[in-house]
């Protein structure tokens, strides 16, 4: 009998030696993704299931730049056209003034650039560009550098296709301007100099005193080349109906996982199907302080729309939802639990979100 023991040790130490040290007992293997339940649960709810996605697999793959056609040439200014329609006050366009820029006020442009030959041809590298009133160039401080990426950029412009320049007009800008106003873009490899009139009507601030150095200068200051953003409004979807509410306990332990529920409310005269499947935002936030680190992060799920496809009219369906609560925490402390519904290729409406608020214990 001790003899048949050898072999078996030696077996189980193969096994032990061949294992994921880093597993769990009564844990499947964290590098395979469990599928998504089915059924409901006891009580009509769907069961959550961590499906994490980008917002790539929501929405798509971005559309790759276009590649220029063999023998392209660089442009050359007699090629093209421009012009800058409308400048935009950061804060009111996704960017928020900082430091400097709020306190001199700053516009940002965009100037489109039309390819108005019967040929492709390229752009690539820096843009040096100034401005002009009445055909005079208008005293300010010029800058046009960028970096490696924005230098290696070759943008491909076909024949009546458009390429874009964007241009930050920063203040204090003082001085009265008499004439109508236009850019000389100086054309990247020796393409020439492209006039483009400004038709906007905004003007970066002249603030004075005390902040503001009194050698300060209004500076303009322009980026490479890019593919022009394609702005098109995207399709209404029926499940911008939606209502969202979101309920959970007042308090949670620090390193547990929170159980909470999600109840989307269809409030229209017809079941609403969810396809395509939408997604959810789910952040986690806590005020940090000289003692706590603070808690910021936010991760991309695909709802389990397996167990449930539609929400019937005039009714609700309600989701498990977890999160963990940061083992980091210590008891009194507020945890903020935020949860959007993210429709892909879709408009929706901004209120269609939720905050459980929740104290540590």
């Amino acid at each position: 009998m001790r003899r048949l023991l050898v072999p078996l040790l030696i077996v189980l130490t193969v096994v032990a030696a061949c294992a994921d040290p880093n597993a769990q007992p009564g844990r499947s293997d964290p590098t395979v993704a469990e599928p998504a339940p089915t059924e409901l649960l006891a009580d009509g709810s769907v069961p959550w299931a961590d499906l994490k996605i980008t917002d790539e697999d929501l929405n798509g793959r971005p559309a790759a730049p276009r590649t220029p056609a063999a023998g392209s040439e660089p442009c050359r200014a007699e090629q093209l056209t421009g012009r800058l329609t409308t400048w935009t006050r950061p804060g009111t366009g996704g960017e928020t003034p900082r430091g400097f820029d709020a306190a001199i006020g700053k516009l940002i442009g965009e100037v489109d650039v039309r390819n108005s030959s019967t040929v492709e041809c390229t752009l690539q590298g820096e843009v040096p560009t100034t401005m002009l009133a009445g055909g005079r160039e208008i005293p300010m401080l010029y800058t046009h550098g960028i970096d490696e990426e924005g230098r290696t950029r070759v943008v491909a412009v076909p024949a009546g296709g458009h390429a874009s320049l964007r241009l930050d007009w920063s203040g204090p800008f003082c001085q009265p301007v008499k004439g109508s106003l236009e850019l000389a873009i100086e054309l990247p490899r020796d393409g020439g100099r492209l006039r483009a009139p400004v038709t906007a009507d905004e003007r970066p601030g002249c603030p004075q005193g005390e902040g503001v150095h009194p050698r300060a200068r209004g500076t303009l200051s322009a980026s490479g080349f890019t593919e022009p953003v394609a702005v098109s409004k995207p399709p209404s979807s029926p499940l911008e109906k939606l209502t969202v509410a979101v309920q959970g306990p007042a308090t949670a332990v620090a390193g547990s996982r929170l159980t909470y529920r999600v109840t989307l409310g269809n409030p229209t005269d017809g079941p609403l199907a969810l396809d395509p499947c939408p997604g959810y935002l789910m952040e986690r936030f806590s005020l940090g302080d000289a003692t706590n680190d603070a808690v910021n992060s936010a991760q991309l799920y695909r709802l389990n729309c397996r167990a449930l496809p539609q929400i019937p009219a005039g009714g609700s369906a309600v989701f498990e939802m977890v999160a963990e609560v940061p083992a980091s925490m210590r008891a009194g402390r507020e945890l903020s639990v935020t949860w959007k519904l993210y429709l892909p290729h879709y408009v929706q409406r901004a209120n269609q979100f939720g905050v459980l608020t929740l104290t540590v214990v």
